[in-house]
């Protein structure tokens, strides 16, 4: 799988989507299916930050909105 850094959300959620439906096969063989765990972890560890990001936004814009209504 090709690595971009400028990848979407749901461009990486894709990406694990496929993992998992590879790693589903019985035909992945061990190395192949490591290979595909770790990059697994690696698109869910960006994810969560991505997740983390938009969470911290909506929070800082909602204090931001009930500041402004004072």
């Amino acid at each position: 799988m090709p690595e971009k850094k400028d990848e979407t959300f749901e461009e990486k959620m894709n990406q694990l989507e496929t993992i998992v439906k590879k790693l589903d096969e019985e035909e992945v063989s061990l190395e192949e299916s490591l290979e595909l765990y770790q990059k697994g972890v690696e698109l869910t560890t960006e994810c969560d930050k991505i997740l983390k990001n938009a969470e911290l936004k909506v929070e800082t814009l909602n204090k931001k909105g009930a500041e402004d209504e004072e």
